[in-house]
């Protein structure tokens, strides 16, 4: 006897039996049209029996009944039992099986049961939210560890995919003992991510010797580089000097702002990095030398390599593994993590409690930083000096980086691009900022630019502050 003539005939009986039971039961024929529903599935789906005897599934889920997916309907076309969480059209959840019924190779009826996993689904929700919650504190605490230890170990603050991507570079370069050279604006962090690869090099225990080329007069340069023998000069150490490259013998030289160096000193630089060996000044002997460059520059040397300013021979030789460190108003995803880096390393060594508020944050965000990373760290330090209060504001924020003294770039463009009236305006505003900043208080700005108190309030309103 086919499945769906004994339900046929034992309906009403069938029908007590699954009434009884705490599950829901759907039974339908082989074509997903309703033969049966018992008393605990119509109550997880709003619609009387009337309604739903004879009704397709699809037609079910095409009225928004059942949600997106039948589990009656994948068993019918899979010829297996299938399970799903099914979510109803009048709100909540059900866990649906299907187990398709064969008569003579044929599905003659499919028997769904479905269990209400509505409470479940919402305590599943709420753990889903918790660890969501759980996973954001996570994030933060590993955020802040890691700022931690980028202020304990020099190491690299930051979000910005370039970045990250430099870091790993700085990570797999360190323990190879390859020329390096790092390019970008001054204050981007050259020197951070010099002593990133230093610090993960197999040198690191060994000297690391920094020096800035700019800073050494022209005059000294050799003597400081290269040392010399005592006697060799005038006013010379009597005993003679180590010169920085024996100093770093072993370890790392790092040569900053490479760009600067005179050409003679560059000659000799070659050979020092060729040869692994150096000559004092005075000497006779060459003294061998086991060290790792890194040398950094704000210039363009291949520019200045064309110029006549930068030997050929030197630029190649350093150009082994290039790293570009991009400025910060092309990462402005670093500005608020950068600012409260330096905020934290102030609060901690004067003992503040100071914040920045969202609003200072996008101040900060929106300023170009020609200075970098080195103008931002000044700008928060100026900040915490200056702001009164815990709350460090936008408008603290714009007073700091528009009282400057000096005009802004649009208030300086000239031309067709701007009148005088608005290039005069723009000018007032600047001048009204840096005395507020100056003075931080209104009645003392209004003093020393020589006019009323309401002046220099209607003035700041009129620049939206």
């Amino acid at each position: 006897m086919k499945y769906s003539e004994f339900l046929k005939d034992n309906y009403s009986a069938l029908l007590t039996i699954f009434n009884c039971m705490e599950v829901g039961v759907w039974i339908t024929d082989g074509e997903a049209r309703v033969v049966m529903v018992n008393n605990k599935s119509l109550g997880t789906g709003g619609l009387s029996r009337k309604d739903l005897m004879g009704r397709e599934m699809g037609e079910l889920i095409a009225t928004g009944y059942i949600l997106y997916e039948s589990s009656v309907l994948k068993a019918i076309e899979s010829g297996h039992e299938e399970s799903i969480i099914q979510e109803l059209g009048e709100g909540g959840y059900v866990m649906a099986i299907s187990v398709p019924l064969f008569y003579n190779g044929k599905i003659d009826l499919v028997i769904c049961i479905e269990r209400n996993i509505t409470e479940v689904n919402v305590l599943r929700g709420l753990l889903e939210k918790q660890k969501d919650i759980t996973e954001e504190y996570r994030s933060e605490l590993l955020r802040l560890k890691s700022q931690m230890n980028a202020a304990e170990n020099n190491d690299l603050v930051t979000n910005n995919i370039q970045m990250e991507r430099i870091k790993e570079m700085a990570l797999k370069i360190g323990i190879m003992d390859t020329t390096v050279i790092i390019t970008g604006e001054s204050g981007t962090g050259k020197e951070v991510i010099a002593n990133l690869i230093q610090k993960n090099s197999a040198r690191a225990a060994m000297p690391f010797i920094k020096v800035n080329c700019a800073a050494v007069p022209e005059s000294l340069i050799e003597s400081e580089f290269f040392g010399y023998e005592k006697g060799t000069f005038t006013g010379a150490n009597a005993n003679g000097k180590i010169g920085l490259f024996e100093l770093a013998n072993g370890g790392t030289l790092f040569l900053d702002e490479i760009g600067e160096l005179p050409l003679h000193i560059q000659s000799k630089l070659l050979r020092a990095i060729q040869e692994k060996e150096i000559r004092r000044i005075g000497g006779k002997d060459p003294i061998s030398i086991d060290i790792r460059l890194i040398a950094a520059t704000n210039k363009n040397l291949k520019l200045e390599m064309e110029r006549g300013n930068f030997r050929s021979d030197l630029y190649y030789r350093l150009f082994v593994v290039p790293i570009n460190v991009p400025p910060l108003r092309r990462r402005k995803e670093d500005i608020p993590l950068l600012a409260n880096y330096f905020l934290n390393m102030l609060n901690e060594r004067y003992g503040l409690t100071k914040e920045i508020r969202d609003d200072a944050d996008e101040e900060l965000k929106n300023y170009s930083w020609p200075g970098n990373v080195r103008e931002l760290q000044n700008v928060v330090e100026r900040l915490v000096v200056s702001s009164p209060g815990n709350k460090i504001t936008g408008f603290q924020v714009r007073l700091c980086l528009n009282g400057s003294g000096q005009l802004s770039e649009d208030a300086s463009e000239t031309g067709d691009e701007k009148s005088l009236s608005s290039i005069m305006k723009e000018y007032e505003k600047q001048v009204v900022l840096k005395a507020v900043n100056e003075c931080r208080s209104l009645s003392a700005a209004a003093r020393k630019l020589k006019v009323n108190k309401s002046t220099i309030s209607r003035k700041l309103k009129e620049y939206g502050l």
